[in-house]
């Protein structure tokens, strides 16, 4: 966490870095979400410390890099985050592909990233014995990693949005072996493997149901014996949209209250009085454009989950457990999401945050690394992605329909095939 900010739990400032501990229903006397151990999605502490070897891992998010150095007992050992600096192309991955059209800009975005990685290493390094040497594993969507790798995004970037390089990598950074994680397509990139990875859903028999909400919100469904994943263009609204700066979770919940007062309808009108000014807060106006925004990306989301259920063949009820990733997730009240319709009701008590899993589940890939080696981990992600099919979710039947129904701020509870 950005410490100097911190009150309580919660920054004062959030930069959206996702570091702060996974959360769980269990216990909650108030319906939101309690705080978990920072390793809750890891198990028992491992020792990282293999013949000398030390391990990091980096998130590398469009608009925040977050990186953890881990102990030789495997506990947090120290912390660096900052501000992406690929911003000043722009917010979002669309905007960094078309500038990434200039090979100078293009350039300029690689030794931007790379700059940040390697200041977080070196400061890492002053950590370390001697005789220690550092491994880093990164987790990034697929734009972050071909910026990152140097590779041209303009394929990621028209029709049909296909890509060529999705592998996983290494390079180095820093005088670091730096060990990319594969992406699954274009629009679910390695974070979300990472994803994965952190809620072991490759290896439990329990159905999950992955959220990663953001300008792009991906979701990832399945278990061991098979996995459905798609992303879905959210939009700002998760992190402030029209109410720039306000957190997405605290819109969430705004809009909760203002339906259960009455104020504010299942179409999105507010009362008359409100209508042009918005309401007030606390310190936060609520207006008719930030309502709109957070209705079209939550209806994105809830058309999403709708699509993967029915294409698995399960009904909400069904679903044994909801991981909600990053800092969205770790301040969001799922009784407040489902009032809204952005989560089935089905969801409320099963419904789980589990902090920065892109770093969780880097955390995991660089364990196997330091001990069976990278092309051993490469294959068993290469495995992972084999058994997981993506959804295109313009293509699917149905699913403006359900997109322009989800709009509706409402409680929803989800059938089979629904």
């Amino acid at each position: 966490m950005c410490e100097i900010w911190k009150k309580g739990l919660r920054c004062q400032v959030c930069t959206g870095c996702g570091l702060c501990p996974g959360v769980t229903p269990e216990n909650s006397a108030s319906g939101g979400l309690h705080v978990l151990a920072e390793d809750a999605l890891l198990g028992d502490k491992i020792p990282f410390a293999r013949n000398g070897k030390r391990l990091a891992a980096a998130d590398i998010g469009t608009t925040t890099v977050a990186m953890l150095l881990y102990d030789v007992d495997g506990s947090v050992a120290d912390r660096f985050v900052e501000i992406n600096p690929q911003v000043v192309y722009g917010a979002d991955v669309l905007s960094r592909i078309k500038a990434a059209e200039d090979p100078s800009a293009a350039a300029r975005m690689r030794e931007s990233i790379r700059d940040v990685l390697e200041k977080g290493l070196k400061r890492f390094r002053k950590r370390l014995a001697s005789e220690e040497i550092l491994y880093l594993t990164v987790a990034a969507n697929t734009t972050m990693t071909y910026l990152l790798m140097g590779w041209d995004p303009a394929e990621l970037g028209r029709a049909p949005f296909a890509a060529s390089r999705l592998s996983g990598a290494e390079t180095e950074l820093e005088g670091v072996g730096c060990f990319v994680l594969p992406g699954f397509s274009t629009f679910v990139g390695g974070d979300i493997l990472a994803g994965c990875l952190a809620c072991e859903m490759a290896e439990r028999e329990e159905l999950t149901l992955f959220i990663d909400l953001g300008t792009n919100g991906e979701l990832l469904l399945g278990n061991r014996h098979r996995r459905i994943a798609c992303a879905t263009a959210a939009g700002p609204a998760f992190e402030g949209g029209a109410n720039r700066g306000i957190w997405g979770a605290d819109m969430i919940r705004f809009l909760a209250i203002l339906r259960r007062n009455g104020i504010l309808d299942e179409t999105g009108l507010l009362e008359e009085t409100y209508f042009d000014r918005g309401i007030r807060i606390g310190n936060v106006r609520i207006t008719r454009e930030a309502v709109r925004s957070v209705q079209l990306a939550k209806a994105a989301i809830a058309a999403g989950i709708e699509i993967l259920l029915g294409k698995y063949g399960v009904s909400g009820g069904e679903v044994d457990r909801v991981v909600l990733a990053g800092g969205f997730g770790y301040y969001l009240n799922p009784e407040d999401a489902a009032r809204i319709g952005l989560l089935p009701r089905d969801f409320t008590n099963r419904t789980a945050a589990g902090g920065n899993t892109a770093l969780s589940g880097a955390l995991r890939a660089g364990r196997e690394l330091l001990s069976t080696g990278w092309e051993s981990v490469r294959g068993k992600l290469e495995g992972y992605k084999k058994d997981t099919e993506i959804v295109n979710l313009a293509m699917e039947a149905g699913f403006e329909e359900k997109y322009v129904r989800c709009m509706a701020l409402t409680e929803r509870k989800l059938d089979r095939g629904n």
